[in-house]
C-alpha cells in the first residue's frame, strides 16, 4: 500500500514477536515546509559543503514534479531540463535522479562541480521503467519495473564495470531504499511489507524482524556501517507510523522506535546522512493521509546510533 503511493507519483501464518525497547523519541525538524508538495529527500556532506536534493510540484502545475538540488553557497538547480523529475541519491559531487519524458523513465547523473548532466553506465537504462536511484562509491541502487509482465526488480550496478546484481524480483512490489558503503536496503511487499538489508561484500541478505506478521515495514535507509532506519505501521495510511532503528549499538533484534510521525501521517522515503560527530540525520517526507495536497520534508537527528 505504502509503496503503491510512491509509484503512483513516480509513474503519473507464523507470528514472530519482538519487542522494541523504550527510547526518548527524537524531535522532528522541518526542512522543506512550503505550500508545495515536497517529497523524496536525500542529503550528503563532503565535510565542507552540504548537499540536498528533493522533488516538488508547483502551484501552477500541481500534478507535475521536478527534481531540485542545492549545495552550500550555490543557487538551486532544477535537475530535469525536460519532462518530470524525481530526486535520487547523492555521492558528492554526483547526484543521481529519475527523469520521465514521453512515457519513458530513465536515470541521469548531475555533477555539481562541472554542472554537466550525463547518463549512467550501459546496462542501467533500458526500455523498462528505471526509478528511485541512490549512489554510493562504485554502486548504484535502483528499481526497474516491467509494465508488460508486472515484475518489479531491485538492481545493484557497478559504476566502473558491467557488474550488475539482481537483488530481488517479483510480481509484487519491490522498492529500492538506499545504498551506502557496503550495504543496500529495499522493501518487499508480498503481503505486508518487509525490509531487507544486503551486505555487498558477503552477498548476505537479512530480513528485518517485525512485532507481528501483519506489520508493515518500508521506506528503508541505511548508514555505511549498516544501521538501518525504517518506517513501521499498520496497513492503512497513517496507521501509527514510527521510525525504527536496527543494528545500532543498543538496539534489540526488534529495533528501537526513535520517532513517531503522528496520527494520519505517513512517509514515502527515508534517507540517512552520517555526520562528522557520529550522529545520523534521517530525512523523510511527511504526508497527510487526509489531504493529498500536503507533503513536507522533515528530519530527526539520532545523536549516538552506534558503530
Amino acid at each position: 500500500m505504502h509503496r503503491g503511493l510512491l509509484v503512483a507519483i513516480a509513474v503519473s501464518g507464523l507470528v514472530l514477536v519482538v519487542t522494541p525497547i523504550a527510547y526518548a523519541l527524537l524531535s522532528q525538524q522541518g526542512v522543506k515546509t512550503s505550500r508545495r508538495y515536497e517529497v523524496l529527500p536525500a542529503a550528503a556532506t563532503d565535510g565542507a559543503d552540504q548537499y540536498f536534493t528533493w522533488s516538488q510540484n508547483s502551484k501552477a502545475h500541481p500534478k507535475h514534479f521536478d527534481a531540485f538540488f542545492a549545495r552550500t553557497g550555490d543557487a538551486r538547480v532544477k535537475l530535469n531540463p525536460t519532462g518530470q523529475g524525481f530526486s535520487g541519491g547523492i555521492d558528492p559531487p554526483t547526484v543521481v535522479y529519475q527523469q520521465v519524458s514521453n512515457g519513458q523513465s530513465n536515470l541521469r547523473l548531475y555533477d555539481a562541480d562541472t554542472q554537466v548532466r550525463s547518463s549512467p553506465p550501459a546496462g542501467v537504462n533500458t526500455k523498462r521503467w528505471e526509478w528511485s536511484p541512490t549512489l554510493s562509491g562504485d554502486w548504484l541502487l535502483f528499481g526497474r519495473i516491467n509494465a508488460s509482465t508486472g515484475v518489479d526488480s531491485v538492481v545493484l550496478h557497478s559504476m566502473s564495470s558491467s557488474t550488475q546484481f539482481l537483488l530481488d524480483q517479483g510480481a509484487a512490489s519491490r522498492a529500492p531504499g538506499q545504498v551506502n558503503g557496503d550495504f543496500a536496503v529495499w522493501s518487499r511487499c508480498d503481503g505486508p511489507c518487509d525490509v531487507i538489508r544486503h551486505q555487498i561484500s558477503t552477498s548476505t541478505d537479512t530480513t528485518l524482524p517485525k512485532p507481528l506478521a501483519n506489520t508493515y515495514q518500508y521506506a528503508p535507509a541505511v548508514t555505511a556501517t549498516g544501521i538501518v532506519f525504517v518506517a513501521r505501521s499498520g496497513k492503512s495510511c497513517g496507521s501509527n507510523v514510527r521510525i525504527v532503528r536496527f543494528f545500532g549499538a543498543s538496539d534489540p533484534p526488534g529495533g528501537t522506535v526513535v520517532a513517531a510521525l503522528g496520527s494520519g501521517r505517513d512517509t514515502f522515503q527515508l534517507f540517512a546522512r552520517e555526520n562528522a560527530d557520529g550522529s545520523v540525520d534521517v530525512f523523510y517526507d511527511r504526508l497527510s493521509c487526509s489531504n493529498s495536497n500536503v507533503a513536507d520534508i522533515y528530519r530527526v537527528q539520532d545523536p549516538h546510533p552506534g558503530p
